[in-house]
């Protein structure tokens, strides 16, 4: 080969390996933000994962460069095998292994999307039952319609109910088991807390851990076994899908048991409703305790007196919900570890079908058999996708209530949304000081009355939510109107000290009937028209640098803890101490007990980032 030739080869060949370089980083950036924040910690382990196929392309690479295969050719197998037989099965394995961790990829790409959607449907149905909540009665006995993005059957939408009932429940291990005295409020974003457990749970599935690679080997160990009994293409293609199958069973059973979790964890009222609908309208409502709460509590009796294996595998002393668990203390656990060894099997067997099976069905065989045979192995792999679509969301789900419900993601759930609530309660009172100052003048110096009908489009319904409690706030005797003295004290709070005729001109521009007050409609008359010929579009940083100047009286650019809560206290923002201290926490982010605006800004754009990403869920 000349000079000319081996340099355009390589460049070739460089060229080439940048351009999968290019589509694998542009793959995993596509992958990443078309997933929902959740999801994308799952999406960057796995391609995490990847990187295990570059350490073992070194590792053959290396060893074949220093003769490796050659010496195991000659002071191992002897005569034997050759070197370049034995090179020629490494690689195999190699581009078999390579093979596998793709498939893999693709999916756990398949359950991301699984996630993505599963999130839009969790987020509509919290939304539905808080308002079934708010009608005091059953889902099955209002009229609500379900919001149309969620096409499930009147069972499943039931079952969720159920289960999100529980979990706001946490009712006690102990007799006669009644509501904590913590119970989650019913407008509890049990979505959000769902999608948190989703993520931390398909991270885990994704981390192959050494436990799962043991098993893989054992079950080498057998199929090698089978190998050297009989190594015929027919027997062995053949024993494959039948290993295939059986694992289809296995996903079926394992399915039932997570139904039966279900079934045993979730509300009583709406088990015995799926279970009317099941058997008859004749089957009657009967108890007030979810299943769990009829099995026997034995963990006195078995403390101490469990066998080893059995204290490994399932725990010290389960309780009365562990045991709806097949390994009881350890049941959420075994699920994950099973999802993560059900998605690696499927990765193996497709890609030994397509490497090894089909090839050598196919130089056995007539082409037509070689088709019905591909068909016939990827059946029970179809079947098993769609058994894996519903079981493993739902095994995450029973494995994050009841007993196995995570503290950490309630904390963090309801640390977002009182930040969220307080953040936004910030902006209204902000949007009000900016609309009262840059409130427009009629030609005689008075502001202009405004009517209540003009400024049905200046704010959407959550922000006249938010400014509805900001009107509050100021209504001091509750009345639901203000007068010029209450609207001096509004103005004061927020910096802007006024004399007694620029309340009453300013009151005078709100006072649309006239009565010499300012009732609560003609309040958000007023913002929702000033927002109207405002600057909306304003920059996050721009409304956070704003925002922060209402705290940071100095200007120093920090605030101190007491200083951010007295400026609450003078806004008549009213926390308790907790909710005080959940928003500080949230704006501290480096503890040094000073809020500084980058702080301060970064939780505006987390809190806006999670709405748009919600209502890009629901549109």
């Amino acid at each position: 080969m000349g000079r000319g030739t081996m340099a355009l080869t390589l460049l070739g060949i460089l060229s080439f390996l940048v351009a999968l370089t290019i589509f694998f980083e542009r793959t995993q950036e596509h992958m990443i933000h078309s997933s929902v924040p959740s999801m994308r910690p799952v999406v960057r382990q796995t391609f995490a994962e990847v990187t295990v196929l570059g350490f073992l392309s070194i590792v053959t690479t290396v060893a074949g460069k220093c003769g490796l295969w050659g010496l195991l050719a000659e002071f191992v197998y002897r005569d034997a095998v050759e070197e370049e037989e034995l090179e020629e099965l490494v690689e195999t394995a190699h581009y078999t292994l390579f093979l596998v961790m793709i498939v893999f990829v693709i999916l756990v790409m398949a359950m991301v999307r699984v996630g993505n959607t599963l999130m839009k449907k969790w987020t509509s149905l919290d939304a539905w039952c808080a308002k079934v909540a708010e009608s005091g009665c059953y889902p099955w006995e209002v009229n609500a319609p379900l919001p149309p993005d969620v096409q499930w059957s009147t069972k499943k939408v039931v079952a969720y109910w159920g289960l999100r009932q529980e979990f706001l429940r946490d009712r006690s291990l102990l007799p006669p088991h009644a509501d904590s005295k913590n119970r989650l409020p019913d407008t509890f974003d049990y979505a959000r807390y769902l999608m948190l457990s989703l993520s931390e749970d398909l991270v885990e599935m994704v981390d192959v851990d050494w436990p799962t690679w043991v098993v893989l080997e054992m079950l080498a160990v057998g199929w090698c076994c089978v190998v050297a009994v009989n190594d015929g293409p027919h027997v062995l293609a053949a024993l494959w899908v039948c290993f295939e199958y059986a694992i289809f069973g296995t996903a079926w059973a394992f399915l039932a048991h997570v139904r039966s979790i279900a079934r045993g964890t979730m509300d009583p009222a709406a088990c015995a409703h799926i279970a009317r609908n099941r058997k008859g309208e004749g089957t009657p409502l009967t108890g007030d305790l979810p299943g769990w709460a009829s099995t026997i509590d034995t963990r006195l009796a078995e403390s101490g007196n469990r066998h080893p294996v059995q204290r490994h595998l399932c725990g010290h002393a389960p309780n009365k919900q562990h045991r709806l668990f097949l390994f009881e203390e350890k049941g959420h656990e075994s699920h994950v570890f099973a999802c993560r060894l059900l998605l690696l099997l499927q990765a193996v067997y497709v890609s030994l079908v397509v490497m090894t099976f089909a090839p050598r069905v196919a130089r056995h065989s007539p082409p037509m058999y070689v088709g019905f045979y591909v068909l016939f192995a990827l059946a029970p792999t179809c079947g098993i996708a769609l058994v894996a679509r519903t079981a493993v969301p739902l095994a995450i789900h029973c494995g994050s209530v009841g007993t196995f419900r995570n503290r950490k993601h309630v904390g963090q759930v309801l640390r977002e949304t009182k930040a969220a609530r307080a953040v936004k309660l910030l902006e209204a009172l902000y949007d009000l000081r900016a609309q009262i100052v840059m409130s427009p003048q009629t030609a005689g110096g008075a502001p202009r009355a405004l009517s209540p009908t003009a400024s049905a489009t200046g704010v959407d319904g959550e922000d006249m939510v938010h400014l509805a409690q900001t009107f509050d706030l100021y209504d001091a005797d509750g009345t639901g109107l203000l007068d010029a003295e209450e609207l001096s004290e509004l103005l004061a709070s927020l910096g802007r000290e006024s004399s007694e005729a620029q309340a009453s001109a300013l009151l005078k521009g709100m006072d649309h009937d006239g009565d010499g007050e300012v009732s609560r409609a003609e309040f958000l008359a007023f913002m929702a028209t000033q927002a109207e010929t405002s600057e909306n579009d304003a920059s996050i940083e721009h409304t956070a640098s704003k925002v922060f100047a209402l705290f940071d009286g100095d200007g120093s650019g920090q605030v101190s803890h007491g200083e951010f809560a007295e400026g609450l206290r003078r806004f008549g923002v009213s926390m308790t101490d907790e909710e005080l201290t959940i928003i500080i926490y949230e704006l501290d982010r480096d503890r040094d007990g000073l809020i500084s605006l980058q702080e301060f800004t970064h939780l505006l754009k987390s809190v806006h980032e999670r709405e748009h990403d919600t209502m890009e869920l629901l549109h």
